[in-house]
């Protein structure tokens, strides 16, 4: 397995180095050419995706990974729409981010160039494949990828499809590899390949995430692990704030920028019946601080929170919620429990809520909207290959931009320094 997966990381590498050179517009083509593909092998992708999630089923898998690994017609239709998306965002290599003339009339310019091999580990999203292969093809990048074992057939199919159009559009097949290997070795083997990856992106569970920051011997990214907060000011328009949390709560349950924990202002308490209502019509598992506890009438409808319950990623229809005195303390609740990932403030007063957004510390903040839009889609970027919570090199949805690095480029007539 070593030896096999040298080889094609070497192949990689190696052809890595031709994408910069290929034109802004067989980059674009080639994502149009997989766009159509998606169109053409959707029934067929749909059925391997539906063989996989009912072995999955039947070993018991829970049901929010089942609800990741899966695969219909609107989630291909918005891989088509994303591809397209990205297809059209405007041209980053090469690009020229500053220059300036010297006074010895050297010409100096700081050029955008791609990180040049990304290597990437998913677990159970196999829309994953399409997302980040067009943003390394839109970028210049080489891209290795190594996906969850229980989608690996929908991972390879989906990663034919670019493989092909790859080879179509001109650009450089062996650029890019899928690790169809599923032993979990692979993914040690992978972390020691320093020599052939840039950078490591890990999409996954706090596992996952954890495995690659102690083991990677090349640099890294932080993301995928989201305890996500919504504080509810004393200032508030009840239908906004109700509405909001809904959707950041139960629009999607199994992804990383979706609410785990409600803080609600003790002058806001009349929220918590009309919340809870609804939430539980929708299923929620509520676990409710002691105060908030006592604000609900239907008492057996809920659960008393333990400590445990705040500081946790659910991914599933459970939320906590924590009655709190203040803004500050609410901040205090979010750096000792968040993940840095998504937090929001539902207010209608500004300066409270610009307060907020300045102080916590998180990739996204959001005032009166849902956490559900930190989402590279969402904000512009077509896609994303993860949501980094670190702070270096990228923080926030990855698109792009952030596969990139830049270097120096000097022109002279012959000058020296003296």
């Amino acid at each position: 397995m070593l030896e096999s997966l040298e080889n094609n990381l070497i192949e990689v590498k190696n052809a890595s180095s031709e994408l910069t050179l290929h034109s802004f517009e067989r980059r674009k083509e080639c994502l149009e050419i997989l766009s159509k593909k998606l169109i053409e092998n959707s029934e067929k992708i749909i059925n391997i995706n539906t063989k996989e999630l009912e072995k999955s089923s039947a070993k018991g898998i829970d049901s929010h990974v089942l609800d990741r690994m899966k695969i219909t017609e609107s989630t291909l239709q918005r891989m088509v729409d994303s591809l397209l998306t990205v297809s059209k965002l405007k041209d980053s290599v090469l690009e020229v981010i500053d220059s300036n003339i010297r006074e010895n009339e050297l010409k100096v310019e700081k050029v955008r160039v791609p990180l040049g091999v990304l290597g990437v580990i998913f677990e159970s999203r196999p829309n994953v494949v399409i997302e980040i292969a067009s943003l390394a093809i839109k970028s210049g990048n080489g891209l290795v990828m190594r996906g969850g074992s229980d989608c690996i057939e929908t991972n390879l199919a989906l990663f034919k499809l670019v493989s092909e159009s790859l080879k179509e559009s001109g650009l450089p097949e062996k650029s890019m590899y899928f690790l169809d290997f599923t032993d979990r070795k692979a993914v040690n083997v992978l972390l020691s390949m320093d020599n052939y990856i840039d950078l490591l992106i890990p999409r996954g569970s706090a596992s996952l995430v954890n495995l690659v920051n102690e083991n990677a011997k090349m640099p890294s990214i932080t993301g995928g692990v989201g305890v996500c907060h919504t504080y509810v000011d004393s200032k508030i328009d009840t239908e906004l704030a109700l509405s909001v949390l809904d959707n950041a709560k139960t629009q999607n349950t199994s992804v990383c920028n979706a609410m785990d924990t409600v803080l609600i202002h003790k002058d806001s308490v009349d929220l918590i019946q009309p919340l809870f209502s609804l939430l539980l019509e929708k299923n929620v598992d509520i676990r409710a601080d002691k105060e908030s506890y006592d604000n609900f009438n239907n008492k057996s409808k809920i659960k008393l929170a333990s400590s445990s319950d705040f500081g946790e990623e659910f991914l599933d229809l459970i939320v906590s919620v924590k009655t709190v005195e203040n803004i500050d303390e609410a901040i205090k609740h979010i750096e000792k429990y968040g993940s840095k990932h998504s937090e929001a403030i539902i207010t209608e007063d500004y300066n409270v809520a610009k307060y907020f957004l300045n102080k916590v510390d998180a990739s996204a903040v959001f005032h009166n909207t849902s956490t559900r839009f930190n989402d590279g889609f969402e904000l512009g970027l077509g896609a994303e290959v993860a949501v980094s919570t670190d702070k270096l090199h990228a923080r926030g949805p990855m698109g792009i931009n952030d596969l990139m690095t830049y270097k120096w480029v000097v022109s002279g007539k012959g000058q020296l320094r003296k």
